[in-house]
C-alpha cells in the first residue's frame, strides 16, 4: 500500500473540541461561515490525506459513497508538493493535532491533547503575498513558510479523534514530527475505522452541500430517535474499555458497562467492529451508539449507519472522574425517545 503523504501541520493552542463541527471556527461561540466561502470551497477539488492504516482500495469506497460536494482525490507521500496546491482551487482533509499543557491556580499542570481530521482551505491571494516576502536563503524560511500556511488556512470542519492510551505517552512526550508519524501510520484511535469514516464524511459532506454550520456542543434530537422503541441500538465494542482518568490507563470491562447500560429501556447489543465497519460500508441502515471522548469532555451519538445523520448528541463537560458513560447519560437517551415518541 502507497503511503500517504502528511499535509503541512502545525501545533496551536486551544481550549475546546468537538466530535464533528462544521464551520468557521470549532471553539468559543458559534459563527455562521463569512459569505462566499462555501461557494468558494464548492469550487475546489478536496485533497484527502488520510492514515496509511487503511487500504486505498477502502478509501476510494468510503469517499465514493459519501463524498460529492467537490471532486475529490487522494493525494501520496512520492505525488506530493504542497506549493503545487496554494492556488486557491484546492480544499483539504488532513489530520492535524496539537498538545497543550496548562497549569492551575493550585500550580499543577494538566494536559491536553487535541487529534482531529480538519477540512479546510488557504486565503491564496494572501498567502501568494506572504510567501513572496519570504527570503528562501534565511534559516528560519522554512519555519517562516509553515506560519504563513498556517495562518492563511480557512476552515471548513474538522472531525475530532479518540485516541488509545496506548498512545498518550506518545503524545505527551514526542516531537511534532513524531506525533504526527504516529497518527497516520499507527493504529491509535477508536473512532478511525472504515465505518465511522464514512458516516462522519457523510455529514461532513451535507451540511457543506446545504451550507450550514453544525455546532457540536449542542444537545439535541431529531424525531427519527422514535425509531429507537421498535429496533436495537448497537453498541461498538470499543465502548467496553473503562478509562481510569487517575492511573491513565484503559481496560476492558464489559460488566461495569452492562451495569451503566441495564436501565436502558429498550433493545441493544453489542458488536464486532470490524463487522459494523462491513455493514456500514455495505449500505445497510441500523442505529449505533459513538461515544468521542475529548480530554474531559463526553460527546454521545447515535447514528444512522445509511445516512450518517446524528439523530441523537449529548455534548457533556466533564471533569477527571468522570471520563466514562454513566447512568444519567442512558437515562437521557430514554427520556429523548420518549419524547420523540409523543410527537
Amino acid at each position: 500500500m502507497k503511503k500517504l503523504l502528511i499535509v503541512f501541520t502545525c501545533f496551536m493552542f486551544t481550549t475546546l473540541s468537538a466530535q464533528i463541527s462544521i464551520g468557521p471556527r470549532h471553539i468559543g461561540k458559534s459563527k455562521n461561515f463569512p459569505k462566499g466561502r462555501i461557494d468558494k470551497f464548492k469550487k475546489t477539488e478536496t485533497i484527502f490525506v488520510l492514515s496509511d492504516i487503511i487500504d486505498v482500495d477502502v478509501y476510494d469506497q468510503i469517499l465514493n459513497d459519501s463524498w460529492d460536494v467537490t471532486p475529490y482525490k487522494l493525494v501520496y507521500r512520492d505525488e506530493f508538493n504542497p506549493l503545487n496546491y496554494l492556488d486557491g482551487n484546492y480544499s483539504f482533509a488532513n489530520l492535524e493535532g496539537h498538545h497543550v499543557v496548562k497549569t492551575m491556580k493550585s500550580g499543577a499542570q494538566v494536559d491536553y491533547i487535541y487529534i482531529y481530521i480538519k477540512f479546510f482551505m488557504y486565503d491564496a491571494e494572501n498567502l501568494k503575498k506572504e510567501i513572496s516576502k519570504l527570503d528562501k536563503k534565511s534559516k528560519k524560511y522554512e519555519k517562516k513558510l509553515n506560519k504563513a500556511i498556517s495562518s492563511n488556512k480557512e476552515s471548513l470542519a474538522r472531525v475530532d479523534l479518540f485516541p488509545k492510551d496506548t498512545f498518550l505517552p506518545t503524545a505527551l512526550s514526542s516531537s511534532s514530527s513524531e506525533i504526527m508519524d504516529s497518527i497516520y501510520s499507527t493504529d491509535v484511535f477508536y473512532n478511525y475505522k472504515p465505518g465511522f469514516l464514512k458516516n462522519y464524511f457523510q455529514k461532513v459532506n451535507n451540511q457543506l452541500k446545504l451550507g450550514e454550520e453544525y455546532w457540536m456542543y449542542d444537545n439535541d434530537y431529531l424525531p427519527e430517535l422514535k425509531k429507537l422503541a421498535n429496533t436495537t441500538l448497537y453498541i461498538p465494542n470499543y465502548h467496553l474499555i473503562k478509562y481510569n482518568a487517575w492511573r491513565g490507563k484503559d481496560k476492558k470491562d464489559k460488566d461495569s458497562f452492562e451495569k451503566v447500560f441495564e436501565d436502558y429501556k429498550y433493545n441493544y447489543e453489542f458488536l464486532d467492529q470490524d463487522e459494523m465497519d462491513r455493514r456500514i460500508l455495505a449500505g445497510e441502515e441500523f442505529y449505533y451508539l459513538r461515544y468521542v471522548r475529548v480530554n474531559s469532555q463526553k460527546f454521545i451519538h447515535i447514528v444512522n449507519s445509511k445516512t450518517g445523520e446524528v439523530i441523537y448528541r449529548n455534548y457533556v463537560a466533564g471533569i477527571m472522574s468522570s471520563y466514562n458513560i454513566k447512568s444519567r447519560h442512558v437515562d437521557d437517551i430514554n427520556s429523548k425517545i420518549k419524547k420523540a415518541l409523543k410527537k
